[in-house]
């Protein structure tokens, strides 16, 4: 959110000359059609042509007796009356006496910080917009407040609020427009702003993803006074604008211009959720905030289908489906997946939305609440590991040639042809990244050696190095391949377990299934291996090729 009110008296009275300027040469009739009024409401500042008009003078004392605030929350001595009577061009929609119950918050005269800030942002700003906003026959525009609140102007009135009388709307000030409804808005949070403040979220959700909003300095909208010795711009008047790296991640859910839906799990729902998804995301890295890690990577997992944009240039297939902000369609044709796409939202009985227990009305959109969890893990964060072998290339000591081979009528696939010079029975270790804790089953995809016409003969062995610097094997297959008899007795021999694929098709061989004990999602290291070995030897090279011509590695998290 921007910070549009950080200024003294004198910095509000230096913007108003940049606005009149850009102003000067417009006159208001050249750009503004509406009944005059000035024979009753003589032209003056809005403050005073307020004052003097009967039914509104509740909110001509809210606006003398509530203090603008700088972007910390401080209040600073001008009020938003006095505001009203600078000489920039706003447009005020003021509500009637009869349009709000209780006046007494509003019209307090010794406000406290917490009141002034409240009243101010909540009530006064929902109510007064930058520039000249007069309404005629054809009116519909959306009208953005000093809040970012954003409501429809009609000829009739504003979001379904009703001008008073035709005298007074449209009434000429020399710094603005006023216009006097029947009625108030309501003030309403956006989703953003819902997450952040509301009760229930606030603890375990808002205030953590409010901890990830950065500000910054916005030159553009602030004054400059010269440089320091460093050789630094001073700005006697600085702006600062905030903004949220999670939103630009999801969803832009604090944008007044666009409307959403927001699936929120119940209270009770999303700790039960949060603490099985944890598990998956247990890291064991020394030197790092390992919680902070974990709780990251829980809550933006939890977030994956959370925001729906329903723009429908951007949802065209509403109401049959729906997709979330994270939607892909290359990922969804790739694993051919329904990925963050869920048919018919609005069905009575399986609706994501319909189906929920409650909903709650903001400013861009709606909050839909469930009462149990719609998301499957393994479209979610439970996703299948592919490593496709061409794009692997850190290989010490190998030989390596991309090549495209196709089998039968199907289509053309990239392979990594791996070897080593001067050896056949050679090892070449592949790290996995991106590995969750948890159970998976580990595959390879090997091509048949075209040129060579022979299978592979490989043993395959998975690995994961410890914190303690000690690699440890989950997979070694072995198996009693044969039994001798010695005179006197039968022996069992165990031996390696060597892989021999197909050279008709291509052949997906089941490596075994592994726990991971740890976590290392996004990062830099991995710590999961697979290491192929070859079994080739002189003995054998006549029937098995010592080149491996190897697709890909598959790790398949297994749901319990």
């Amino acid at each position: 959110m921007n910070s549009y009110f950080n200024f003294s008296k004198k910095s509000v009275l230096l913007l108003a000359a940049v606005m009149i300027l850009g102003s000067c040469n417009d006159t208001w009739n050249e750009h503004y059609s509406f009944k005059e009024t000035s024979s009753k409401y003589p032209v003056s500042k809005i403050a005073e042509t307020l004052d003097g008009i009967s039914g509104f003078d509740q909110f001509y004392e809210a606006l003398r007796t509530t203090k603008m605030c700088d972007k910390h929350g401080v209040p600073l001595n001008i009020t938003y009356l006095d505001l009203l009577s600078e000489d920039q061009f706003l447009t005020v929609w003021a509500p009637s006496n009869s349009s709000v119950q209780d006046w007494s918050l509003y019209t307090k005269k010794n406000k406290s910080a917490a009141e002034h800030k409240e009243v101010g942002e909540k009530f006064i700003m929902n109510h007064i917009a930058r520039f000249k906003h007069s309404v005629g026959e054809g009116t519909d525009e959306m009208i953005y407040m000093l809040n970012g609140k954003a409501y429809k102007s009609t000829n009739d009135g504003l979001d379904g609020r009703a001008y008073h009388s035709a005298d007074e709307r449209n009434i000429r000030c020399s710094n603005g427009v006023l216009h006097c409804i029947d009625g108030h808005l309501e003030y309403l949070p956006n989703l953003y702003e819902f997450i952040t403040t509301s009760a229930d979220y606030k603890d375990i959700f808002g205030d953590w993803f409010k901890s990830y909003t950065i500000k910054e300095l916005d030159p553009s909208r602030s004054v400059a006074q010269g440089f320091n010795d460093d050789g630094e711009m001073v700005y006697v008047d600085s702006v600062m604008t905030e903004y949220n790296i999670l939103l630009n991640r999801y969803a832009r859910i604090n944008a007044e211009d666009s409307t959403f839906a927001m699936v929120l799990p119940t209270p009770r729902v999303w700790d039960s959720v949060y603490n099985h998804i944890k598990e998956s995301f247990e890291y064991a890295e020394a030197g790092l905030n390992n919680d902070s890690l974990q709780k990251f990577y829980t809550n933006t997992t939890m977030m994956t289908d959370m925001f729906y944009n329903l723009n429908k240039k951007v949802n065209r297939y509403l109401p049959d489906s729906v997709f979330s902000t994270k939607y892909n369609s290359t990922e969804n044709r790739r694993d051919n997946k329904p990925y963050h796409i869920f048919s018919k939202p609005y069905d009575p009985n399986t609706g994501l939305f319909s189906s929920s227990v409650d909903s709650i009305e903001c400013s861009n959109g709606m909050v839909y609440i469930i009462d149990s969890w719609p998301f499957a893990d393994t479209l979610t964060y439970l996703r299948r590991i592919r490593l496709e072998a061409e794009s692997y290339t850190n290989l010490s000591e190998m030989s390596l040639k991309q090549t495209s081979i196709q089998i039968d009528d199907n289509d053309p696939v990239q392979v990594m042809r791996i070897s080593q010079e001067g050896r056949k029975d050679w090892d070449a270790k592949i790290y996995i990244h991106d590995n969750l804790k948890g159970r998976y089953s580990v595959k390879m995809v090997m091509a048949p050696d075209v040129v060579n016409m022979m299978p592979n003969y490989i043993h395959p062995k998975v690995s994961y190095y410890m914190p303690n610097r000690k690699e440890v094997d989950l997979v070694d297959s072995v198996t009693i391949e044969r039994v001798e008899y010695r005179p006197g007795k039968f022996r069992n021999l165990t031996v390696k377990y060597y892989a021999i694929n197909s050279l008709t098709k291509m052949d997906t061989i089941e490596i075994g299934e592994i726990d991971v004990p740890y976590c290392n999602y996004d990062m830099n290291q991995a710590r999961l291996s697979v290491t192929l070995s070859s079994g080739v030897n002189e003995m054998n090279s006549e029937k098995y090729s010592s080149e491996l011509w190897l697709d890909c590695i598959i790790l398949d998290p297994i749901v319990e």
